[in-house]
């Protein structure tokens, strides 16, 4: 395999034995990377812009949420959330109301519109995932998402000790 990984094989490894962490992170930029490629198009074509259809997806799966509730779930600016939000509420797929006690807070519902749009995303992300992995076993399927789950808690527990760090220096 060439270190472009052009073949799909996993990366190359150091020579003693411990994986290349750079091809690894570049493996995760590209998986990213052709799955927004992939779904992008169908994204347009239901009238979602980038970002959008996760947060119809949380709200199909969770019900009605505040606009912190998503911004902390995906790990977002809660602002970009709000402007991400307005815009959903502008095509008719999102409801946002202030929250029953506390006028500060907002609640975020689906329309039947979004319910329908968020249903017809899930059913698009299925079949990508169907053929991103095309021949994993349950098993593997089981084990890459818990390896990713695991990576993605030790990264927040990262940033939670940098952030630290960071407030200790100021202090």
């Amino acid at each position: 395999m060439d270190r472009s990984g052009q073949d799909g094989a996993a990366p190359e490894g150091r020579t003693d034995g411990q994986p290349d962490l750079f091809e690894l992170r570049i493996l995760l930029h590209r998986i990213s990377h052709v799955q927004r490629q992939i779904m992008r198009p169908y994204m347009a074509s239901v009238g979602l812009g980038t970002g959008q259809p996760r947060l119809l997806s949380y709200l199909e799966r969770h019900g009605s949420c505040s606009q912190r509730e998503l911004a902390a779930y995906y790990d977002l600016d809660p602002a970009g959330v709000s402007r991400m939000l307005d815009a959903l509420a502008k095509r008719g797929f999102v409801e946002i109301a202030p929250a029953e006690n506390d006028r500060r807070s907002k609640i975020v519902s689906l329309t039947t519109e979004g319910a329908r749009v968020a249903h017809a995303w899930e059913a698009a992300c299925r079949e990508e995932a169907a053929a991103m992995l095309d021949g994993f076993t349950p098993e593997e399927v089981a084990a890459f998402a818990d390896y990713l789950a695991r990576a993605r808690a030790n990264l927040r527990s990262y940033g939670e000790a940098l952030a630290g760090k960071e407030v200790e220096r100021h202090a």
